[in-house]
């Protein structure tokens, strides 16, 4: 024992070296990433048709030809915008060129000299958790204020994608700040979002950015976005508050808003299969089961909703009937190793180990630890017989 803690300890000493070296370096590289890419960052200042401040945000350049994102929500109700850049000029603000509603993102063009842009460039890929990043914005007003922090997690939304949550403080006024990595990237748009009190920091991924479709751009009197109260009383709104308190985990709170969405447009597949979703995560697996098939009635072909009908039949022990489902799921997408793998599972509960060693043989191409899993299982079952 002595042996092993002897050597244990210099292995720990560079444990935390490496930790220190590791800290160390990101505080040396974050100040030049500062100076990097606060030229590319800008206040949005938004007024009424009075001519009024009603509010303001964050926002980067995007390109050399002066686009900007920011978020979504930070232009709602504006008659008009502008932009204040990191010089302290002030550019109007003239076209609205794409937008991601359910992501709250928006692209928008400046009125700008081309020479006075610096854009920044997007990253499509997915952060790792523990990844270094930096928020750069105006929250409270206070302009080109840097906070630091790191990824804590990478959720993903069944039918929205994927969610950054991050440690960095975000604050009314931050929204629409680039969280970039030490490399001077952009990862992810900055989203604010409190919930029952919580300040909970989340970041769309830099992928949504790239995935924004340009169209012929609308002046902001033309957008028509109307009134925040009214969208959020939409079947849309409804559905996008529900989804912010999904990526919070808060199941209960979100599946009254999916509920809502679904009664004021029945045709609505994604409202009823995150119904479905909530309702199997808080173990009400009958309603999970009804609210599934919905959705798989508005949309045949969704994968996620015959596998969470699949997963709600096994559990109640109905085995028939989820093999059903398990096939759908394969039919649509047949390299889905999971499906493959609780298929597998739930011909072991009827004891057809012929069919479970069938799934585990296209297991093995497909994923090999879920295959090595599901033969663990049928031995232990040809064991106990």
């Amino acid at each position: 024992m002595r042996k092993t803690v002897f050597f244990l300890k210099p292995m720990i000493s560079v444990l935390i070296l490496c930790i220190f070296i590791f800290d160390s370096q990101a505080q040396e590289v974050l100040p030049k990433i500062v100076k990097k890419i606060e030229p590319a960052i800008v206040v949005v200042l938004t007024y009424s048709k009075e001519d009024s401040a009603i509010g303001e945000g964050s926002g980067f350049f995007i390109s050399q030809n002066g686009d900007i994102i920011t978020n979504r929500h930070v232009l709602a109700d504006a008659y008009r915008a502008e932009v204040k850049t990191a010089n302290g000029k002030v550019y109007p603000i003239t076209k609205i060129v794409a937008e991601d509603e359910e992501g709250d993102l928006i692209r928008a063009s400046v009125n700008i000299p081309a020479e006075s842009v610096r854009p920044l460039s997007v990253s499509s890929s997915v952060p790792e958790v523990g990844e270094q990043i930096a928020v750069i914005g105006s929250p409270l007003g206070l302009e080109q204020t840097v906070s630091n922090g790191i990824v804590s997690a990478v959720r993903g939304i069944p039918e929205f994608g994927k969610i950054i949550q991050i440690t960095a403080p975000i604050s009314s006024g931050s929204s629409g700040s680039p969280v970039v990595n030490m490399r001077g990237e952009v990862i992810g748009v900055a989203t604010f979002q409190l919930i029952e009190g919580q300040n909970l920091n989340f970041a769309i991924p830099g992928e949504r950015i790239a995935r924004l479709k340009l169209k012929k751009g609308k002046t902001l009197k033309e957008w028509e976005m109307g009134k925040q109260e009214e969208w959020l009383a939409s079947a849309k709104g409804l559905y996008a508050t529900g989804l912010m308190l999904l990526w919070a985990d808060d199941y209960e709170e979100a599946l009254p808003y999916f509920e809502r969405a679904a009664k004021k447009d029945p045709r609505y597949a994604d409202a009823y299969f995150k119904i479905g979703y909530c309702n199997g995560e808080l173990g009400r697996y009958t309603e999970a089961i009804e609210a599934f098939k919905q959705a798989i009635r508005l949309k045949p072909d969704d994968a996620k909703a015959h596998f969470g009908l699949g997963m709600s039949y096994l559990i109640l022990g109905r085995y028939t009937e989820a093999i059903e489902a398990y096939k759908q799921v394969i039919r649509i997408k047949p390299d889905l190793a999971e499906a493959h793998y609780f298929l597998g599972l739930t011909y072991l509960k009827l004891n057809d180990r012929g069919s479970a060693l069938d799934e585990y043989k296209i297991l093995k191409d497909l994923d090999s630890d879920l295959a090595n899993k599901l033969l663990n299982f049928i031995h232990k079952q040809g064991r106990t017989k």
